[in-house]
């Protein structure tokens, strides 16, 4: 595939595809090239700042999917496609176009939402735009309100590009393509991603060890990865849902509205972290605190003294 790596992989998608479907997936050579082989091309293609990335394939399990997909995942964010937002190709064989996508992991929303699911993803992914509108003029931000079987996997774009099998655009097209939708990413990503704990699928028991890598990288400017929703969720359940100051309980407050919910403070501020440096962070080393708590607490000259924060309300 040399010359127009990503060019060709979608030609032998496209046109091999369909025929192993009539196939048995065991072992079949598609199926290797589009969980394996594929990945390998689009790992080998992304820019440097995103080389940390993971790229997964599937064509389904026990049995071919009508709509197989290559995804790339920032690992900060997710590491499985059924959950959090990542980029991904797909390629519906039941159509004459795939698409690139900057999408949504369904799952989450199935077993929180149910049959409402669909609405949640989509409102989630307006909000998401409302944070990166600059990609607005590269890619179709239309949100797709269709929620019949056969477009469902459209339920939570944020943004998507589409091409005709038959007429792909060249391989520079292509490659621009996928880089800008990795920027509108990482955009997304360090203005706060997805808001919304609502869709909560990762749920690690309260007695494993939680670990949370955190590093500073060389972006435009320096800029401060932070950990993964669900990591921090993690946190959030070993230290309870009471502020650890003041004791102020949401749920008490608010009812359901306010279960399950309270902010993590670091205890040692992420923006100390000099460039280069990575740390490894457990629940020691965060505080669950309520709004106000969380935002005196900054005010103070040591953030981590939590007891001088109890002393002051006392």
């Amino acid at each position: 595939m040399a010359g127009t790596p990503l060019t060709d992989l979608i030609s032998k998608i496209s046109s091999e595809y369909p025929a192993a479907m009539n196939e048995p997936l065991a072992a079949h050579p598609m199926g290797h090239f589009i969980r394996q082989t594929a990945p390998e091309i689009i790992k080998g293609l992304l820019p440097p700042i995103t080389r940390n990335y993971t790229v997964k394939g599937s064509t389904g399990q026990g049995n071919w999917m009508g709509r197989p997909w290559i995804a790339i995942l920032n690992p900060d964010i997710t590491e499985k496609a059924s959950e959090g937002y990542f980029v991904a190709y797909a390629f519906p064989t039941d159509s004459t176009s795939l698409n690139l996508a900057l999408c949504q992991g369904q799952n989450e929303a199935t077993k929180q939402y149910g049959k409402k699911s669909s609405a949640a993803l989509n409102k989630q992914a307006d909000l998401m735009r409302m944070k990166i509108p600059e990609f607005e003029a590269h890619f179709s931000s239309e949100p797709n309100k269709d929620a019949s079987p056969k477009t469902k996997h459209r339920q939570g774009d944020i943004y998507i590009k589409e091409y005709d099998y038959n007429a792909l655009p060249s391989e520079s097209v292509l490659l621009d393509d996928l880089f800008k939708m990795l920027d509108a990413y990482e955009t997304l990503f360090f203005k706060g991603g997805r808001d919304s704990d609502a869709f909560d699928d990762d749920k690690p028991s309260v007695d494993k060890e939680i670990a949370i890598e955190e590093r500073h990288k060389k972006r435009v400017h320096f800029s401060i990865e932070r950990p993964s929703s669900s990591k921090i969720k993690g946190v959030k359940r070993k230290l309870g849902y009471k502020c650890q100051v003041c004791g102020f309980d949401f749920e008490e407050k608010y009812g359901a509205l306010g279960k399950d919910y309270i902010e993590a403070h670091h205890l040692i501020p992420i923006s100390e972290l000099k460039q280069g440096e990575i740390r490894k962070t457990s629940e020691k080393d965060f505080a669950t605190l309520c709004s106000n708590c969380h935002r005196m607490i900054h005010k103070l000259s040591d953030p981590s003294d939590i007891e001088k924060l109890k002393r002051i309300i006392k």
